[in-house]
């Protein structure tokens, strides 16, 4: 009778769950932490494709970046280092236009064939400018140098340029000779329309906008 209530009073152990100190260990309490690590390793897992993606789509956006700013550097220089060129040639052209001497003046024009594209040299043709010269060059005898004030060029884009040159041109003829008199200076505004043809600036379009 004594030994079966001793043996009723011993507290009962599964035998399953116990932990190192002998102490009982909720089953439950083990259960879910295994499945909480066994979770954790698969969502990490998944994390470094996602980061990875991004990471490359950043990288992409940054070279995309890149190029362009780099595209528009390069049309930037090439649109000043037109401008630049165009309206050093309108100044050479409009200077040769606006210098002459009746005596030489078919020379004096010929300007017109290497600087001038062939819708120019249609416009300014030797029969034009023959014309001219018999008109009013020979009869008063002009004799005219010219300079350039100031210019100012607008880009469309690397290949066309207009520029528009301010002029100051010294004319004397017969009469102004003859008499001592000072020569006359005319100041006028000259519109180029500047074109790139295999390299070279030629003028394709040119206008005298003022003439005092």
């Amino acid at each position: 009778m004594t030994d079966d209530v001793e043996r009723t009073a011993e507290p009962a152990v599964d035998p399953d769950v116990v932990d190192v100190d002998g102490d009982a260990v909720d089953p439950d309490v083990v259960d879910d932490t295994g499945a909480a690590d066994t979770d954790a390793a698969p969502r990490s897992d998944r994390r470094w494709p996602i980061l990875c993606a991004v990471l490359a789509l950043l990288l992409i956006a940054a070279a995309v970046g890149c190029f362009v700013l780099a595209q528009d550097r390069s049309d930037l220089e090439d649109r000043a280092s037109a401008e630049s060129a165009a309206t050093e040639e309108a100044e050479r052209i409009v200077v040769s236009w606006l210098t002459y001497d009746y005596r030489t003046y078919e020379d004096d024009m010929t300007w017109v064939t290497s600087s001038g594209t062939e819708k120019f040299q249609k416009e300014y043709s030797p029969e034009a400018l023959e014309g001219l010269r018999e008109k009013m060059i020979g009869p008063q005898e002009l004799v005219s140098r010219g300079r350039v004030v100031n210019s100012a060029a607008t880009t469309k884009d690397a290949e066309h340029v207009r520029v528009l040159v301010f002029t100051d041109q010294t004319l004397t003829d017969k009469d102004i000779r003859s008499g001592g008199a000072e020569p006359l200076h005319a100041r006028s505004g000259v519109e180029l329309s500047m074109v790139r043809v295999d390299g070279k600036w030629l003028v394709d379009e040119m206008v005298q906008l003022q003439f005092q």
